[in-house]
């Protein structure tokens, strides 16, 4: 069984770590990754190594992996989505095994979730953040807000805590108080004591890079292996929000 549930991810840092939301949802599933070296989150870093992101797969699928995914964000939407549309085929492609991105499940949770009105949050600089809203428009999605962290390299994302992110995340919400849930955009942004306190607080679907890329990727090894949308990015049941 762990065989069947062995999934491929390719992430952008060097040193290709498994990220930690990937064990702590599915504790069941084997996770393999492998490091693309992007060190900055810009137009240049992305087409710097981006035709990498193929072979990549393929030594993934060599190694066992059921399914493979990549798991950046802005890797995945900053040249639109048809490129993306193109990449998840030629992954899928030269791979032999199911593909997706990280773009991808995130739009599908959105999708899934019925949010067309979004208050975002993400890691980038105003250049990627206007990359990211052309791509939600595209897909049918409003950003109601929008709130930058401001980053550009890479190694500077998985500094930040908990605590940050929700400070962030709530100011960002008291602004877009018309929106119907939240997106949190970067995979490096770690949202363990995060998403939950955040959801509880709202009262609205919080969807992030690092549990959507996640929880996409699983569902490529078949249906009920991964929870519904609204199950894994809703408001939990049955308990008291605190606004």
């Amino acid at each position: 069984m762990g065989v069947m549930r062995h999934l491929g991810l390719i992430v952008p840092p060097a040193e290709g770590a498994v990220p930690p939301e990937a064990r702590q949802m599915f504790p069941e599933c084997r996770f393999t990754a492998t490091g693309l070296g992007l060190r900055e989150m810009s137009d240049a870093g992305y087409r710097g190594v981006i035709d990498e992101v193929a072979d990549r797969a393929v030594a993934l699928a060599a190694d066992g992996a059921r399914a493979v995914s990549l798991m950046g964000t802005s890797l995945s939407f900053f040249r639109g989505p048809d490129f993306n549309a193109r990449l998840i085929e030629t992954i899928a492609a030269r791979s032999g095994v199911p593909a997706t991105t990280m773009t991808q499940s995130v739009i599908d949770a959105v999708k899934a979730l019925g949010m067309t009105r979004v208050a975002v949050l993400t890691a980038y600089r105003e250049d990627v953040n206007r990359m990211l809203k052309d791509y939600l428009r595209k897909s049918g999605i409003s950003v109601v807000s929008l709130r930058s962290l401001g980053i550009r390299r890479i190694a500077e994302v998985g500094d930040l805590g908990p605590d940050l992110l929700l400070t962030e995340a709530r100011s960002l919400w008291d602004g877009a108080q018309d929106a119907d849930g939240i997106l949190i955009s970067c995979g490096g942004l770690q949202m363990a004591g995060v998403s939950d306190p955040l959801r509880r607080h709202t009262g609205v679907p919080v969807v992030s890079s690092a549990e959507a890329g996640v929880w996409g990727a699983v569902r490529l090894l078949g249906p009920g292996m991964a929870a519904p949308a609204e199950t894994t990015f809703g408001v939990p049941m049955g308990r008291e929000l605190h606004i």
